[in-house]
């Protein structure tokens, strides 16, 4: 059923004296201001049969019964934003409360009202069933016809039932289960565990629900809710099926707050588990590290650091969302969007994939040269030998520029081992990189081990093993170059080999050969990308030059 809160984020507001801000103007444009994606403000007008001025001091923004309501709405209105109100519930006074709660749904351009009620002695624990159904039935009477409540409660454990949920479902049209993760777990625990707990149970009473979220500190030990799960709580609750959302509150939410709520783009998450029916494009990530944004668009507020994507993680995105923007091509999948690659410089960050091939990914196990026998080292990419020696070697024409793989020197004579698992393909002079290479499958990946002397001569398909020698250093060469292309099909796309070995692997290669003077990375005073072994592009094979030779 539709709601006044569909796609919608909106702040809680309590009280006049807990805010900075002097008047209800000024809170206005400081919500407008910071958290422009906000679509409104639910505020809290009544306690039990009380209006909410009986404990606010600050009488600018004080509300006393039905005309002050209405100086909200008409400021909200101004700016473009919706009035939800939010009551709390005591039952002390049945037919009082009623009264002041339904005054205060009447009040023109209102939208809707939020019954926050509570387990315990403070709140409206300790009242009866009977209590509840004529608190719910007198409410749903006194309010407008068609005029929208919602049902404001914590969702965990034995809470339901000790305020006579039952009581209260027939009279409300959505669930605003409190969703405090950071109080609950004293300030331990991150939001995802809290907003399935809280979805699972609102599901049986088949209601739109829209979480409350915590943007407040943790009362037991001081702390702030880290920005990540301000901004991850309002992203997976969207993704797990939420109507809406809303922050409480507005007076301990700060700049990190509001920025992490500003970067939530309800229209642009989609839900968690794409549908079976959406038509999809399925691709690998081919760098080592892939930014997910709430929206396809380069801007920090966009980013999304808690689903960061890794290299050979298989991506399905919706196949009709592709977005050319900003030099971007950008998808959108389960957690957000991404760019696919970059229209100016050709890079690849996702690969596309044949559905019905396994994203394979593996590791070396072990080192193609015993470290120990090796004289030098070259890394993959953006290297000083490709800036200077590049274009005698066809590196424009072949790898965009750069270092396809990576170079492992000796004077020749000593084994170069497979170091994985995997099926021969091919030996021999006839193909690039001589006086011999030989090629091995791994999965959807081509291991290319180039500039060998004596080639295995083994049956294409024979398994290799990580101690399988493959061939030896040759004495011209003095070295053998390691390149990985991903999909040994088309073999367009040329991966940093460094990302496919252990850590234990590259922290000894890089502690015996840092990149430094000759072996460096290069860099200059137009140039600073690329300047780190694992900060490197994945290479297009044949496609334009992207590094400093452009």
């Amino acid at each position: 059923m539709p709601t006044p809160f569909d796609k919608r984020i909106f702040w809680i507001h309590w009280s006049g004296s807990a805010v900075g801000e002097n008047t209800i103007e000024e809170l206005v444009e400081t919500v407008k201001q910071f958290s422009p994606n906000v679509a409104g403000i639910a505020i809290k007008t009544s306690d039990g049969e009380d209006w909410q001025a009986r404990y606010d001091n600050k009488t600018s923004m004080e509300i006393k019964g039905p005309d002050d309501i209405l100086k909200w709405t008409k400021a909200l209105a101004r700016r473009g934003l919706q009035t939800y109100l939010w009551h709390v519930v005591r039952g002390r006074n049945i037919q009082g409360e009623v009264d002041v709660v339904t005054a205060a749904c009447r009040v023109p351009g209102v939208r809707a009202m939020i019954l926050d009620v509570e387990d315990g002695a403070l709140y409206f624990g300790g009242q009866s069933a009977a209590a509840a159904r004529a608190l719910s039935s007198g409410i749903k009477a006194g309010a407008p016809a068609g005029f929208h409540l919602a049902l404001n409660f914590d969702a965990r454990g034995n809470h339901p039932a000790n305020i006579y949920i039952n009581e209260w479902l027939p009279n409300v049209q959505s669930l605003h289960p409190m969703v405090y993760h950071w109080h609950f777990s004293e300030g331990t625990r991150g939001p995802t565990t809290y907003i399935d707990e809280a979805m699972r149970v609102c599901k049986q009473w088949n209601l739109p629900v829209v979480p409350m979220l915590q943007a407040y500190p943790d009362p037991s030990t001081g702390t702030q809710v880290p920005e990540d799960d301000i901004l991850s709580s309002g992203i997976y609750s969207f993704q797990k099926g939420a109507t809406g959302i809303s922050y409480f509150r507005l007076g301990t939410a700060g700049t990190a707050e509001f920025r992490a709520v500003s970067k939530i783009n309800p229209n642009n998450i989609p839900p968690d588990g794409i549908p079976p029916t959406t038509q999809k494009r399925v691709f690998l990530v081919v760098t080592p590290a892939l930014n997910v944004r709430t929206e396809p668009s380069t801007e920090p507020r966009t980013l999304l650091p808690a689903e960061q994507l890794r290299m050979g993680e298989r991506v399905e995105a919706i196949a009709t969302s592709r977005t050319e923007k900003e030099g971007f091509v950008w998808w959108q999948h389960r957690t957000g969007w991404s760019a696919e690659r970059n229209l100016t410089t050709s890079e690849v960050m996702m690969a596309d994939v044949n559905q019905g091939l396994p994203a394979t990914a593996f590791l070396f196990q072990r080192l193609p040269l015993d470290l120990n026998t090796m004289k030098w080292f070259y890394y993959y990419g953006n290297t000083v030998f490709a800036f200077l020696y590049g274009r005698a070697n066809n590196y424009p024409g072949y790898s965009q520029g750069l270092h396809g793989g990576l170079d492992f020197g000796h004077p020749g004579g000593v084994p170069v081992y497979a170091g994985v698992n995997g099926i021969f393909d091919y030996s021999g002079n006839g193909r690039a990189f001589g006086p011999n290479r030989v090629d091995v499958i791994v999965g959807n990946h081509l291991v290319i081990y180039g500039h060998v002397a004596n080639p295995i001569k083994v049956a294409r398909g024979t398994p290799i093993t990580p101690e399988t020698v493959i061939g030896y250093i040759d004495t011209g060469a003095k070295h053998m170059h390691l390149e990985i292309r991903y999909d040994k099909s088309n073999q367009s796309l040329i991966l940093n080999p460094l990302t496919f070995m252990t850590n234990q692997m590259f922290n000894d290669l890089n502690a015996k050969f840092p990149p430094v003077g000759d072996y460096a990375f290069y860099r200059s005073s137009r140039w600073e990308r690329w300047l780190t072994p694992f900060d490197q592009p994945t290479i297009v094979r044949g496609g334009p030059v992207i590094g400093p030779t452009a």
